[in-house]
């Protein structure tokens, strides 16, 4: 499945820019080969390298991440964040978790996980100060899971909510409403535990939805490059398509000459909450940047933090870490499997 996502991507990039070079698909087939451990790594390196136009050794194949770095850097602490309510004793009350309360085995608890008496009481702790909240399901990724719910219709669905986190409907800074002002834009970041044990973001990029959507989708959101030590937005934005766009298709917004709110306090948050589990040592996160200036980290994930993007478009993002050799350790291969 992994390689047929991977062809489609490079069948949708060859028609735009033509066909990948022979040689560079000749030095993919070697890399995985001699270097991962096995020729089914190349269809995502032909991908980064038809967008990058060369072949760059050091690029982590994205069935090469979840199938042997993940398992043989995390184990089971991968799975963490995939229960919601995990963020509340991992992280505690930090200022940046914007959590209001969970759903767990269909009972209700606030931020604390201290249990909430009622369905009335809850309702009135979530909606405290908002007009709207966002439901997230456990173990939901790319949009999908999650509801964007007023009062009424979250009182609709109390009684089918799975587990899961209510936070508030966040409103957005103004850079990012610019951009989509229906879906709340998001920061993905990659943050690694490094040899020294000294966490570093070593990927950032930004996240917009379409007019339609009412948060963003993995199936059509705009993707927007940054410069992963300033936050300054790159000229280059892609579709869905993995194609090149200068502008948002729908708001006609120019990304470039713009920068990300708050990128300092996004990046020593990152640290700092990364630091409360280094036993985890690669997190993705998605975080946003409210209209009053303040962090918003709205999800985590420890086990299916996604790279590819970020090794397509600015890889390879994660040098020195030793993860290419993982495939060839049998230490790690017994762990993996």
């Amino acid at each position: 499945m992994n390689s047929r996502t991977a062809a489609k991507v490079l069948k949708s990039i060859e028609a735009a820019n033509g066909p990948l070079a022979g040689h560079l698909k000749a030095q993919a087939d070697a890399y995985a080969a001699d270097v991962l451990g096995s020729k089914s790594y190349a269809p995502w390196l032909y991908v980064y390298s038809a967008i990058a136009g060369e072949f760059r050794e050091g690029w982590i194949p994205d069935n090469y991440y979840m199938s042997v770095v993940l398992p043989a850097i995390e184990g089971r602490y991968g799975g963490l964040s995939d229960m919601r309510s995990m963020t509340a004793r991992v992280f505690g009350r930090e200022k940046e978790i914007p959590d209001r309360g969970y759903v767990v085995k269909g009972r209700l608890y606030n931020a604390s996980l201290e249990p909430v008496s009622s369905f009335e009481n809850f309702a009135e702790l979530v909606f405290s100060g908002v007009e709207k909240v966002a439901f997230k399901a456990d173990a939901s990724d790319r949009g999908r899971g999650v509801q964007i719910l007023d009062r009424a219709s979250f009182t609709q669905s109390a009684v089918g909510f799975p587990d899961g986190v209510i936070q508030p409907f966040i409103d957005q800074h103004e850079v990012f409403a610019q951009v989509a002002s229906r879906s709340v834009g998001t920061l993905r970041m990659t943050s690694v535990v490094e040899p020294d044990g000294e966490i570093t973001v070593r990927d950032a990029y930004l996240r917009f939805g379409r007019d339609t959507d009412d948060h963003v989708f993995s199936e059509s959101n705009i993707r927007v490059l940054l410069d992963t030590a300033t936050g300054a937005f790159s000229p280059i934005g892609y579709s869905v398509d993995w194609l090149e766009i200068d502008r948002h298709p729908d708001s006609g917004f120019v990304f470039s000459g713009n920068q990300v709110p708050s990128y300092a306090a996004c990046v020593e948050a990152v640290q700092r909450l990364h630091r409360r589990i280094p036993v985890v040592p690669s997190i993705g996160w998605d975080l946003t940047v409210a209209d009053d200036g303040s962090v918003q980290v709205l999800e985590w994930n420890s086990g299916h933090n996604d790279i590819k993007f970020s090794e397509a478009t600015s890889g390879p993002c994660f040098g020195g870490l030793g993860w290419e050799h993982l495939g060839r350790d049998p230490r790690a291969n017994q762990i993996a499997g």
